[in-house]
């Protein structure tokens, strides 16, 4: 086998390892219990009469969830002014902050239940598809650039 066929095995090698690790990444996340305990919280908050429902009905903007190593906040995104380099792109603006370890105590999980903080972008990304599907699946709550209150609630 020539020079380019064992770079082509090696590329092919690695990109399988690669897809391999992100499966069992995402497998992780979605199996722990920790992952649902953070997704009923956020379902929670966008129940009727609680803090996230309150807050997107009353300002009529859309949250959404930011995952970081051991917390979700929520955010909602303010449009870049246009007048510099870094005025074009939107900011997330925060507008709470959750540990990971508080929603599991309110969830009811034991010490050392679930995990203490999340290390890849493939985890954190698998935690917010978790999430905006549980939030999503309430009925007076609609997904447009972040959870919004559906029109006559």
């Amino acid at each position: 086998m020539g020079l380019f066929g064992q770079i082509m095995g090696s590329a092919v090698e690695k990109l399988t390892k690669d897809k391999e690790q992100r499966e069992r990444e995402k497998a992780y996340v979605r199996n722990n219990e920790g992952s649902k305990a953070i997704c009923a919280y956020m379902a929670h908050l966008f129940q009727k009469g609680n803090a996230g429902y309150d807050w997107v009905k009353e300002n009529r903007v859309g949250l959404f969830p930011v995952i970081h190593d051991s917390y979700v906040s929520l955010c909602y995104m303010q449009p870049g002014d246009g007048q510099s380099l870094a005025g074009i792109r939107p900011k997330d603006i925060e507008v709470a902050k959750y540990t990971f370890q508080e929603m599991y105590r309110w969830y009811g999980l034991g010490e050392g239940v679930g995990y203490a903080g999340l290390s890849t972008r493939t985890e954190m990304d698998e935690l917010e598809s978790m999430i905006n599907s549980e939030v999503q699946k309430l009925p007076h709550i609609k997904y447009n650039n972040g959870y919004l209150v559906k029109m006559f609630q």
